[in-house]
């Protein structure tokens, strides 16, 4: 976690500054030093640390240039002494109860919309119901542009995706029991693995350095998934921060103490 002190009138002049420096908001922010002067001519010194970001499963090299670059780092400390590894209680999940999926027509009635959306957007494809597990009913979607479709950390296909849901309440009727998830090329698993990975690695850096770790904004379900990754450790507690759809966790060493440390978005 890179570590840079920067200077200004106030401390959101200061943060700017940060920001057009490191090119991302994505830093804590600690205030080390807040004078006041005449006509509001005052001073603020911060140091920022850079966050841990989420790989992104359709990035080339990415769980292979992670875990090089983890062990590479790794091999060049000092020895230490030894910690007790963790150890991580299997996670049970309960079964979603099955709910019988829509009449045929209300399936490819949300399969022409899908390809209806994704024609507008200037590409072709093909949405398929594959199954239904619980509430949800699971499309795959065939196109030669997976990779816009998905988009920056699954952001496209999670538009596609609620824009469909919308759909399907006005085709079924807002009491409808059903979802829609949008997957193409096994996106969602490779995103779901990712981010069990990142969660439990930012987890032991948490504890090994008695403090947190805030993660990049997500959406509620990728925040449901961490929390749930989380939970089963007794080590670290979770914690969501921000405000709308995208907000942030926290992932904190159980009693340390966040101090002056404060997310920005």
């Amino acid at each position: 976690m890179t570590s840079m002190e920067f200077e200004g009138r106030t401390e959101r002049e200061a943060v700017a500054k940060a920001a057009a420096e490191l090119g991302s908001e994505s830093f804590d922010v600690e205030v080390l030093e807040k004078s006041g002067g005449l006509f509001g001519r005052g001073k603020v010194r911060i140091r920022v640390r850079t966050l841990s970001v989420i790989p992104d499963p359709m990035a080339s090299g990415d769980s292979s240039s992670i875990g090089s670059a983890k062990n590479k780092k790794r091999n060049n400390r000092p020895a230490q002494k030894e910690s007790k590894p963790v150890e991580r209680k299997k996670r049970v999940e309960e079964p979603e109860v099955e709910i019988d999926p829509p009449e045929e027509k209300v399936l490819k009635a949300v399969s022409a919309f899908v390809e209806g959306m994704i024609e507008r957007m200037g590409y072709e494809a093909k949405a398929v119901y594959n199954k239904s597990d619980g509430s949800k009913l699971i499309y795959e979607i065939s196109s030669e542009s997976s990779n816009i479709l998905i988009g920056k950390k699954g952001k496209n296909l999670d538009a596609l995706q609620l824009l469909t849901n919308v759909y399907l309440n006005r085709a079924a009727g807002d009491e409808a029991p059903w979802r829609i998830v949008l997957d193409t090329e096994g996106y969602r698993a490779r995103r779901e693995e990712s981010l069990v990975r990142m969660a439990h690695r930012m987890a032991d850096e948490a504890v090994r350095s008695h403090s947190s770790r805030l993660l990049e904004p997500m959406n509620p379900f990728e925040r449901r998934l961490i929390h749930t990754a989380i939970n089963d450790r007794d080590d670290v507690v979770t914690k969501s921060e921000g405000d709308g759809l995208y907000k942030r966790v926290r992932v904190m060493a159980k009693g340390a103490q966040r101090g002056r440390s404060r997310p920005r978005r």
